[in-house]
């Protein structure tokens, strides 16, 4: 019998959001993401999530709250009081850290609560987020991700070399693969500017046989747009796929892993 192969590559669009506020060295105003542990009203004890720059400054941070510092849930303004211990908070600050222990922030200027999972994973050129609507879902119910990537070096702009696309998914069931982040082998480049967030949507990319005893599943489940899984319990990875340079030698790996559980 002659086999089919069937290749399916998820069209990928990125999207640009033009922002000052989250690059380390920007002089604007910078950001992280990170975990209430106290809220004492006129200051936040939080604990940044694994992969940020300011983790490695200390693992508690006591962020000052001003008059000035406008709290945002949802796009709609807040009072600092509306934050629960264990929420998940993005901080943006002008100014260093002081490097205490806990360390102390007295120049946030903004704080939004987020209803989304955050991933973080970094270096000195580029931060990666990760954004997962929950961790635990029913079988018939979608899953929402997407990333972002951002220039955070000290150039006004940087080339990367990749296929297409330069960053990919993989979900993975310890005996299948949901999504495994198919690359087109062209060589591209692409110009990512500092100061500007790239967003990154999920979009299924795989491939099965046609003699595979589960081939109508696959094609069911390749030709629906929404995330959907079986039952089960899922390792996802969200990862960058590009170089430096057009000799494809200076790589860059920048990954965020996560659990995700299916009832």
């Amino acid at each position: 019998m002659k086999k089919h192969f069937f290749l399916i590559i998820g069209a990928m669009m990125i999207f640009t959001i033009l922002t000052g506020c989250s690059n380390l060295k920007s002089d604007v105003g910078v950001s992280f993401v990170a975990t209430v542990l106290e809220n004492n009203v006129s200051s936040l004890l939080v604990e940044p999530v694994e992969g940020s720059g300011e983790l490695g400054i200390a693992d508690k941070i006591v962020v000052f709250i001003s008059d000035e510092t406008l709290v945002e849930s949802k796009n709609e303004q807040i009072t600092i009081d509306n934050i629960e211990t264990r929420s998940k908070v993005e901080v943006f600050y002008k100014g260093g850290i002081a490097k205490s222990y806990p360390a102390q922030i007295d120049s946030c200027y903004k704080i939004i609560v987020l209803d989304d999972n955050v991933f973080i994973a970094e270096d000195k050129n580029f931060l990666v987020r990760t954004y997962i609507n929950k961790l635990e879902f029913k079988e018939s119910e979608e899953i929402s991700m997407y990333s972002t990537i951002e220039y955070i070096g000290e150039k006004d702009s940087i080339t990367i070399w990749s296929g297409e696309p330069y960053f990919n998914y993989t979900i993975y069931n310890g005996q299948e693969y949901f999504n495994e982040g198919v690359m087109l082998t062209m060589l591209k480049s692409t110009v990512l500017t500092k100061g500007e967030i790239y967003t990154i949507p999920f979009s299924k990319s795989g491939g099965f046989s046609e003699d595979d005893p589960k081939a109508d599943f696959w094609r069911k489940y390749y030709s629906e747009k929404e995330l959907k899984l079986p039952k089960g319990e899922y390792s996802f990875s969200a990862y960058t796929a590009f170089t430096l340079d057009e000799e494809q030698v200076e790589k860059v790996i920048l990954k965020t892993e996560f659990e995700v559980k299916v009832n």
